[in-house]
């Protein structure tokens, strides 16, 4: 007698397994996604790093403490996680004129860097937004060309 309980298994396995996977599962999709937004906040995280090394750690400090009363830190900021399309537009345009960070008063010109693409600075804003205890998530690209768009000048 042929056992057939084997390929009924094998069967009754794989319709479970195609059934779990769902081809068009909508929490599926949401993960998906979702996976695609962390590695996507993870890739400019490191690429934000890497450009905040080379444009910003001089005046603001490889901690984001900032440098006595002269620069403010972005450790923790309030003005930075206030509002994060001005802080796209001073890393691009620059600042001049006082400020209040947490408290503190700072007066001192920040140099510009006009040369930085939107994508650059989503980096560079994805980055400083993300550490020091700073927690605001991904801050893509598309939504910072629309803010350099309309930076005041």
């Amino acid at each position: 007698m042929k056992n057939i309980s084997t390929p009924i298994s094998v069967f009754f396995c794989v319709i479970l397994l195609i059934s779990a996977c769902g081809g068009n599962n909508q929490s599926g999709n949401q993960s998906e996604s979702s996976n695609a937004d962390n590695i996507k906040l993870k890739q400019y995280i490191v690429q934000g790093q890497r450009l905040y090394m080379t444009y910003c750690v001089a005046c603001h400090q490889k901690e984001g403490t900032g440098l006595a009363q002269l620069y403010p830190p972005l450790a923790n900021a309030d003005y930075l996680m206030a509002d994060q399309s001005r802080a796209a537009c001073i890393i691009k345009n620059g600042l001049q004129g006082e400020i209040i960070v947490n408290g503190v008063s700072y007066n001192q010109v920040m140099i510009g860097n006009p040369n930085l693409t939107p994508l650059e600075v989503a980096e560079i804003l994805t980055y400083i937004s993300n550490s020091w205890g700073n927690d605001a998530g991904l801050i893509n690209v598309k939504e910072v060309s629309k803010w350099l768009d309309n930076c005041d000048s």
